[in-house]
This record gives structure tokens, sequence and C-alpha cells, in this order.
């Protein structure tokens, strides 16, 4: 049903955060899709590279994702929100994603897969 759905996609976006504020790759992983592929070129082995490089150069990972809008359409789902990834690096607070002024306006598009939803492009991460 419509409303699951979107607790579940809603369940995604906040895992997804946790996942990163932990800076755990395997669990951040697990809620893309093994058909992953972006505007970038980036498939699935690609992000799990960057991911795993990201939380060894940075540390004290601080996100934020404001004003979430989850519209779903039978076995997809787009999900645009503002996000803001502050990190510790070399001692020094710094953005990766958006900046101390405005937050990267973030689409996420994903997929049911069996049972559970899975992002399978991202649009609007520099």
């Amino acid at each position: 049903s419509g409303v699951l759905d979107k607790f579940r996609v809603k369940g995604v976006i906040k895992g997804a955060e946790k996942a990163m504020e932990q800076e755990e790759t395997d669990k951040l992983m697990s809620y893309v899709s093994l058909k992953y592929m972006d505007d970038y070129g980036f498939n699935y082995p690609m992000v799990k590279r960057l991911v795993a490089g990201l939380f060894k150069d940075f540390d004290k990972f601080d996100v934020s994702i404001k004003n979430p809008v989850i519209e779903i359409k039978d076995d997809t789902a787009t999900v645009k929100f503002d996000m803001w990834v502050a990190v510790d690096w070399n001692g020094n607070p710094s953005y990766i994603v958006g900046t101390n002024r405005s937050a990267a306006h973030i689409r996420a598009f994903l997929a049911k897969e069996f049972l559970s939803w899975k992002v399978v492009r991202v649009e609007g991460v520099k």
C-alpha cells in the first residue's frame, strides 16, 4: 500500500543518513541497488569505492536531510530533499555536500526490489 511504501522509502533515507554518520560502508551500500547507475557513469562498485574512500579520508560525518518530498508510482519512488554533509578534515570542519550557506538539492530515485526499496540513481551531488 502507498502509506507502507512511503514509510519504507523514508526508512531507506533515514538508514542511509545514519550509516553515513557511523561511517559504515556496508550498511550504507545495503540501501543501494546493485543496478545503480547515475549520470556521472557511477555504478555500484564505483560508489562503494568512493564511499569507502570518503570514510577513510574524513571523520565526524554530520549529515542533515531536510524537507524530503516522496513521490511513489508503482515500483518506483522519487525523493527530493535538501542535504548537507559536514566532516572533520585534518581537524577542520568542512562541507563535502552543500555549503555553509546552502544545501545541495538532491533527487534520489528508488526501485522496489523484491520487498525492499533500493536507490538506483542520485542526482544533485557534486
